[in-house]
């Protein structure tokens, strides 16, 4: 008896979509679109996982080649009679000036990376709230 019923209910509201099946629908939709998010995710952060490997090797090869760049020039410099403290102070003072050019290089850079405006376009403050705009 209770199949006749819902078999009845099911043609009387064939016609017509009840709320029950527009939020199933909306869920099926919303898991599909997360585990979609999910799958993105992974191979992002598969991607930066390969790209972070890549870049500590480039870093290893890139210090090698100073190295090697400052232990060339000193044996220029060794077999011209220059002294041996005379070559260890120049190749520390070299490898400090380039420290500093690369820290400067990174405040630039970490100081350019804000994300004021960024929140200032999602959430303005009260100064920007009341300014017109301007074109």
């Amino acid at each position: 008896m209770s199949d006749n019923i819902s078999q009845s209910e099911q043609q009387s509201t064939q016609g017509s979509i009840t709320f029950e099946q527009v939020t199933k629908a909306h869920k099926l939709w919303f898991k599909r679109l997360v585990g979609l998010g999910a799958i993105e995710a992974k191979i992002w952060v598969a991607s930066s996982a390969q790209l972070v490997a890549l870049m500590c090797a480039v870093a290893v090869l890139l210090v090698t080649t100073w190295l090697m760049l400052i232990a060339a020039v000193a044996a220029v410099a060794w077999s011209y009679g220059f002294s041996l403290m005379a070559i260890l102070s120049v190749g520390a003072l070299v490898s400090l000036i380039s420290a500093v050019v690369l820290l400067s290089m990174v405040n630039r850079t970490l100081s350019a990376m804000n994300f004021t405006r960024t929140l200032d376009a999602l959430i303005p403050s009260d100064d920007e709230s009341h300014r017109p705009e301007s074109n």
